[in-house]
């Protein structure tokens, strides 16, 4: 397969991804507005769930099809940092809306069980041989509990954060038109993962890189992209919950992964290099960053001194993906 084909098909992939998050996006603006469902379940849950389907489907195509163990790692952990990190963006460029925005204080306990979920995951890391039955770790179903809990505990219903739904599409149609690009979803991850395999040997980049850079970028973009419309629609509460949800729901990946990780001679999905490392240690900063951010603009009295504490924390979270990218890359040497 020649070389230039492979970089079209994953651009054309990556486009595709892009063109379905902005139409996702918009429909689940709609479903908000003319729903009582509240924006953080819409976000945290069923946006999230879907927005997500692109790291399911590549890490279960890691694991079963390509065999690649560790791009399973460098695709969760990278995309969460990157999530955080474009979040941190997105708050800078829509800056002017956010000053009277306020996000549901649910998203504190969020992040609280997101850096439970970093604890877990670094245990499996560094202490796998104690933790494991066969293949599958102890960690990965105590994963699964924090996420049920999660999802008990968000609120269901509120009235509607809605800031721009389009009245020309009725809530019936936005779900069926929500679902149905759901589906073409699944089918782009999984044409993800077989690209991304053949790039990182193309490229002689380490898998669990290739996972974080390649799949954890393009797998990312349905959150990113459907959070920037929400943004733009003045739906920040909605927005949050994609990205905190999303970040929740993919350490839950680590679960399904996990059983399915029983290849002869396969390594673990836990696994421990460089690179998995420090995304462990960048994201839980970025996810406490966020939190603090989230606090500070919660306050009941807002000062502009305040909102400039605020958005110098929204720089940071992209600051420690760059610091990532440097040390993979080498540039810097730590």
């Amino acid at each position: 397969m020649p070389d230039w084909f492979v970089y079209i098909a994953y651009l054309a992939v990556v486009a595709g991804v892009v063109f379905l998050s902005i139409k996702i996006g918009k429909y689940v603006d709609v479903i908000d507005s003319k729903s009582s469902i509240s924006g953080a379940f819409i976000g945290g849950v069923m946006l999230a769930a879907v927005t997500s389907l692109p790291e399911l489907f590549t890490s279960l195509s890691a694991v079963w099809i390509v065999r690649e163990n560790a791009l399973v790692i460098g695709n969760i952990l990278g995309s969460d940092l990157i999530n955080l990190a474009f979040f941190g963006v997105m708050l800078l460029i829509f800056a002017r809306g956010l000053k009277k925005a306020k996000f549901n204080k649910f998203y504190y306990a969020a992040i609280g069980v997101l850096l439970g979920m970093y604890a877990l995951t670094a245990a499996a890391m560094y202490f796998g041989g104690y933790l494991q039955i066969g293949w599958y770790s102890v960690v990965s179903p105590l994963i699964l509990v924090l996420y049920v809990l999660f999802i008990k505990k968000t609120p269901k219903t509120s009235e509607s954060e809605g800031g721009g739904a389009d009245d020309n599409i009725t809530l019936k149609q936005a779900a069926v038109r929500f679902v149905v690009c759901a589906i073409f979803l699944i089918g782009l991850s999984i044409c993800m993962t077989y690209l991304t395999d053949i790039v990182s040997d193309k490229l002689n980049l380490g898998k669990t890189f290739a996972g974080a850079l390649f799949l954890g970028v393009a797998t990312s973009l349905p959150e990113l992209i459907s959070s920037v419309t929400l943004c733009h629609r003045k739906n920040f509460n909605a927005a949050a919950g994609n990205i905190i949800g999303s970040n929740v729901f993919n350490f839950m990946i680590l679960f399904v992964a996990d059983m399915f990780a029983f290849m002869p001679g396969a390594t673990s999905v836990y696994e421990l290099n460089t690179e998995s490392q420090w995304l462990l240690i960048l994201g839980v900063a970025a996810a406490v960053v966020t939190l603090v951010m989230m606090i500070l603009k919660n306050r009941p009295k807002q000062s502009r001194a305040l909102f400039a504490g605020v958005e110098t924390l929204n720089t940071v979270t992209p600051l420690l993906y760059v610091i990532f990218l440097l040390i993979s890359t080498g540039i810097i040497i730590v």
